[in-house]
């Protein structure tokens, strides 16, 4: 058994919201908007947001008091919103094409007019894009000298001239920051995209500080500076192992915020008095804490879901938050910090649809073939009985080092009011519960995680309310591939399967990665050559002659980590063996859908795969 602090969580049984169930249509359900990221002006006069409103992730600006956004940028593809000017006169942002991950920097003036591409070129890929306090530079994370080699940087926009700041050698460069005096540049430093370390890079005389070296086991992540010029951290270097907040000072010293039972993180940090936002992260669910350096806490009124994105206004007086939950989507709030009033400035929902409308996800616990306690949340349709006549959906989040929590998955919502349990379990390799939940799946992918998805058929056999025979699983990226693996290893326990933007064979996948994600896969599977074996008994194109069940695979022709070919390997070997593989492939699409239609489209084929698979409810649901 996996020591984790869903051990202590009480499992009640599953209850269904009273009334008839209602058919939600998946259109309206994606006309709702999300708001993915905000800034405050140097003024702190507007807000600088992603929004999708228009059926694309564009740049909108809103008065901080409320109004009527506008548009700033309109563009075909995903725009990610970076940082406006200290001096208030430019906006940077990143744009890619069709999804591929390789985004150029571009400048847009607050005055209006057209955006300028700064970087001018092809292939390379930009990040984490700030400006020095003096507005005169931009400080970036690049791979310009060659593919997967991220190094820190410095561009001049009027001139073009770009200034290689920190290399690799230590670790990939991940996240850059100045300093508040714009002499230090923090650097995050990773082998491996689930370690990190913490440096500074003195930007006067280019000389490199190592404040926390980055390792195999344990990080270190800088999250933003403080007035006085430390650093909040995130790290799990501590004898809970659980990730908490903590102050970094410049000669290495660390300095613990807060202790809980939980994980917790700064999700932002005042420019002038030095408070910030504490997140608590129970199980998927967040508490927000207004805290100071002095040890004062006090707990912000918000119902419950999770913080996306939060930045403190210049004047610290105010705080931004996008906050979402399983019947709200990600909307852009603003709490003043002392009084905790908060003003909602987007609304994303759209006509004709409330959070009642919504079944709310129920916080569940079962045990695992091992007797590992492993969270997870059902979404219980309607009106539902406990009559063991429900079909069900397993439906498994990627990452693998990531978390299913209380937040906004339009799908899941319209496969629930089709009349499908959904159960969204958190196996072994999700975040949020302590280290050594996070590594219990290290030389194990698919493997013990496997098999805590498999164990929740068993639970949802459990309530009362599931006809076992009538099972789906599915699943994103590696929730994908373990929607494969689930098919391939047990194949008796499920009725269908629909696999999105998945990967199927280790071997390939390995060799069309970057440098750090190579280093990932070995850290977690082994040598491809000298573990050969478990990289083989893990991969289902290997299996694929025992997937039975239906499958469907959607999947984006730009993808770089899980790439296209992988999903025409699988439904390939599928097919031969004489098993049905459905595919569709969007063509200007990478690892994630970010183009309204093509969500539509998407989650309208997995929707009717489902219903065609595991039939209608009959009888389970009033």
């Amino acid at each position: 058994m996996v020591p984790t602090p869903a051990a202590k969580l009480r499992s009640a049984p599953l209850r269904s919201t009273p009334g008839p169930r209602r058919l939600l249509d998946l259109r309206t359900l994606l006309y709702a908007k999300r708001v993915t990221a905000v800034r405050w002006s140097a003024d702190g006069r507007s807000l600088w947001f992603e929004w999708n409103a228009t059926g694309r992730f564009n740049l909108w600006r809103v008065r901080a008091d409320g109004g009527w956004p506008v548009q700033f940028v309109v563009s075909d593809e995903w725009t990610h919103l970076q940082d406006p000017s200290p001096d208030g006169r430019w906006v940077v942002y990143t744009q890619d094409v069709g999804g591929n991950e390789k985004p150029n920097v571009y400048l847009v003036s607050t005055a209006g007019g057209p955006p300028v591409d700064v970087t001018r070129t092809e292939g390379v890929g930009y990040h984490s894009v700030h400006w020095l306090p003096d507005s005169s530079r931009l400080v970036f994370a690049a791979e310009r000298e060659e593919p997967g080699a991220y190094c820190a940087y410095l561009l001049d926009p009027a001139t073009g001239q770009v200034v290689r700041v920190a290399g690799n050698e230590r670790g990939q460069c991940a996240w850059v920051r100045t300093s508040p005096d714009g002499r230090w540049l923090a650097i995050n430093r990773t082998h491996d995209y689930a370690h990190c370390g913490v440096s500074v890079v003195d930007l006067k005389d280019g000389g490199e500080r190592v404040l926390a070296e980055p390792d195999d086991r344990s990080t270190v992540e800088a999250v933003a500076w403080t007035p006085d010029g430390r650093l909040f951290v995130t790290s799990n270097r501590n004898p809970q192992d659980l990730e908490a907040a903590a102050l970094l000072d410049l000669d290495g010293r660390v300095t613990w915020l807060w202790k809980s039972e939980w994980e917790t993180r700064v999700a932002a940090g005042s420019p002038a008095d030095g408070r910030y936002l504490l997140v608590e992260d129970e199980a998927g669910e967040h508490r927000l804490w207004l805290c100071t350096l002095a040890g004062d806490r006090r707990a912000l009124d918000v119902p419950g879901g999770v913080l996306t994105a939060a930045q403190f206004s210049p004047d610290g007086h105010r705080i931004a938050l996008v906050y979402e939950s399983a019947d709200r989507p990600p909307d852009l709030w603003v709490v003043r910090a002392e009084a905790g009033e908060a003003v909602q400035l987007s609304d994303s929902l759209v006509g004709g649809l409330g959070p009642e409308d919504f079944v709310r996800p129920q916080r569940v616990v079962y045990p695992s073939f091992d007797g590992t306690p492993i969270a997870a949340f059902a979404y219980v349709p309607r009106g539902a009985r406990p009559d063991g006549s429900l079909p069900a959906v397993v439906y498994v989040h990627g990452g693998p080092a990531s978390i299913h929590a209380n937040a906004w998955f339009p799908h899941l919502q319209h496969w629930v009011s089709c009349g499908f349990l959904v159960l969204c379990p958190n196996y072994r390799g999700s975040t949020g519960f302590g280290r050594a939940f996070q590594e219990a799946n290290r030389k194990d992918l698919g493997g013990g995680d496997l098999r805590d998805v498999v164990a929740a058929v068993d639970y949802l056999r459990s309530t009362g309310y599931v006809d076992p025979q009538r099972v789906a699983v599915a699943g994103g990226s590696y929730g994908g591939y373990l929607t494969l693996m689930a098919l391939a290893k047990f194949p008796e326990v499920w009725a269908a399967g629909v696999a999105i933007v998945p990967f199927a064979n280790w071997f390939t996948e390995y060799e069309h990665e970057d440098p750090v994600l190579q280093a990932y896969d070995r850290m977690m599977m082994g040598d491809p050559v000298e573990d050969a074996e478990l990289w083989r008994d893990r991969s289902p194109i290997f299996f694929a002659d025992g997937i039975r069940a239906p499958l469907l695979i959607l999947a984006g022709a730009n993808d770089i980590r899980c790439p296209v070919e992988e999903t025409h390997q699988v439904a390939e070997a599928v097919r031969r063996a004489g098993g049905v593989a459905e595919v569709h492939v969007y063509p200007d699409e990478g690892h994630r859908f970010g183009k309204r239609e093509n969500q539509l489209d998407a989650f309208e084929r997995a929707a009717r795969f489902l219903r065609a698979h595991l039939g209608e409810p009959t009888g389970g649901v009033s």
